[in-house]
């Protein structure tokens, strides 16, 4: 495989003759490729679509922020609408292949895809590729007025003769495809999906130990944020009451409505707690009408390589955030978050090679780790912050515990096989007795194995990582070097992330 061959190429390096940034991308590289021939026999049950993580879903996103420096870039671009029907046939000829393997996805899965395909064709002249393509050539000043009319009247060719095709044909690709899904239920029930799931939990989390061992340290956390939500509530009855609600709409009223000005304190807050960073530009937008139904509630997208001042984070309208919320949200895609995280370690000078290689679980986990600080950055903000800070308290508990209660689930139904009724009964455990918030939450769990153990496994990782730290050093112990630490090694596995933070 190719793997293999790359491995070869690995091991022919004397490793102890390697500098440590060497010896550590050796490490991520040599980790990476032999957990990838490991999951090569797993080719089939990989899926590309999905109505909100699903690759029809993303691109159009990421055409829309494909930047123009010059007039080579915007002839790449126009070349990359010609090729979208040979890019979206490939992905239509992998789905046939999984179904005659009998592992196409679910089908309420596959008609998500289809209606997300025909929301995105509905557009019309309001369509993502339309609007912000037109935009982005009228800013442009190396065109003069007939260049820009050119580029745009060839875009609008581009659309209608590859892009609007593609998404019709997938639509209709998908649905000749949809009565022959087999499993409605979690991986577990696929032939040999049981191991395909602990390979993917490997693959997604980049943490390795088994799936038992990983469901026996979430269910503690569970029992231990139980038991700190306990003793809030003994301290301070009032906040689970009608004035507890009150204190919370105080809060989220105090709270600034403005994304750049939230940036702002948290970038401020921060200092004390996180090494600094040279300042970048960044853009926060609006996710389009016509996909917010389809993509997540925000999102950051990774600056490029050679241009660190691209970030831009996209926040969803529908979801409605303000205050708290929004001001959590900022923390994870902005400072301290992912946009945060991603300039520090690029500027660290990682090895681009690295690039190439992917860890939902340390970016991911990361960004949900520093959250916990947001909400503690967001009670500073309080004219009485002391009264503040046990109901900010209680929102993080809150949302950690929301996070914990769906990777549990997510093992629960694709790795122990628990079907809508055992979720349900699951979910009522903890108050959630609303019987269509219990089948969203099932029917998206089996959509995304393994989306939420990114989130909080990583977080639980980063958490654990902090307790060895501070046993091990003590008094010595330094919260800013311990990040700064953690942000100079960058993206890795999290075993590899250890043995070099020792």
């Amino acid at each position: 495989s190719q793997q293999n061959i790359y491995l070869e190429k690995l091991f022919k390096f004397p490793k102890d003759w390697l500098s440590t940034k060497n010896r550590l991308t050796y490490d991520i590289l040599t980790s990476a490729f032999s957990l990838q021939a490991e999951g090569e026999k797993y080719l089939l049950y990989d899926e590309p679509l999905g109505p909100s993580l699903g690759t029809q879903a993303q691109l159009p996103v990421l055409l829309a922020e494909y930047s123009f420096h010059n007039k080579k870039d915007i002839e790449t671009y126009l070349a990359l609408l010609s090729g979208l029907p040979e890019y979206y046939d490939s992905i239509l000829q992998f789905e046939r292949t999984k179904s005659a393997a009998g592992l196409f996805m679910d089908a309420s899965v596959a008609q998500g895809v289809i209606d997300q395909c025909d929301a995105f064709l509905k557009t019309g002249d309001q369509n993502i590729l339309f609007t912000t393509f037109d935009s982005r050539i009228a800013s442009l000043n190396f065109l003069n007025e007939t260049e820009k009319e050119k580029y745009c009247s060839l875009n609008r060719k581009a659309l209608a003769s590859y892009v609007i095709p593609t998404y019709r044909k997938l639509s209709k690709g998908i649905s000749a495809l949809k009565d022959s899904s087999k499993n409605a239920r979690g991986l577990c029930y696929l032939p040999d999906g049981k191991n395909y799931y602990a390979y993917l939990v490997k693959d997604t989390t980049g943490c390795y130990d088994s799936v038992e061992t990983i469901f026996k340290r979430i269910q503690s956390q569970l029992v231990k944020d139980i038991h700190t939500l306990r003793q809030i509530a003994q301290k301070n009855p009032q906040l689970f009451s009608d004035s507890g609600d009150e204190t919370l709409k105080t809060v989220n009223d105090q709270i600034s409505s403005d994304p750049k000005a939230i940036l702002n304190d948290l970038k401020r807050k921060m200092a004390e707690d996180f090494p600094e960073i040279a300042d970048v530009t960044y853009e926060v937008k609006y996710v389009e009408k016509a996909l917010e139904d389809y993509l997540s509630p925000a999102f950051y997208l990774t600056a490029p390589l050679d241009n660190r001042n691209q970030n831009v984070i996209y926040i969803n309208p529908k979801i409605g955030y303000r205050g708290l919320d929004l001001y959590s949200t900022l923390a994870h895609e902005g400072y301290p978050g992912h946009l945060y995280q991603t300039i520090f370690s690029n500027d660290s000078g990682i090895r681009p090679v690295r690039s190439l290689t992917n860890f939902g679980g340390y970016v991911e986990g990361w960004a949900t780790y520093v959250e916990s600080y947001g909400y503690e950055y967001a009670a500073s903000l309080m004219k009485d912050p002391d009264s503040a800070k046990n109901a900010v308290r209680l929102a993080w508990l809150n949302r950690s515990m929301n996070l914990c209660i769906y990777s549990l689930i997510d093992i629960g139904i694709h790795y122990k096989g628990w079907d809508a009724s055992r979720t349900a009964v699951f979910l009522k455990a903890f108050g959630i007795n609303n019987a269509s918030t219990a089948a969203e939450i099932y029917q998206y769990i089996v959509e995304t194995p393994g989306n939420y153990l990114k989130y909080y496994w990583g977080y639980l990782n980063f958490l654990d990582l902090k307790t060895v730290c501070q046993k091990r050093l003590g008094d010595d112990f330094d919260l800013k070097e311990f990040h700064r630490r953690i942000l100079d090694i960058g993206p890795v596995q999290f075993p590899v992330l250890e043995k070099y933070m020792k």
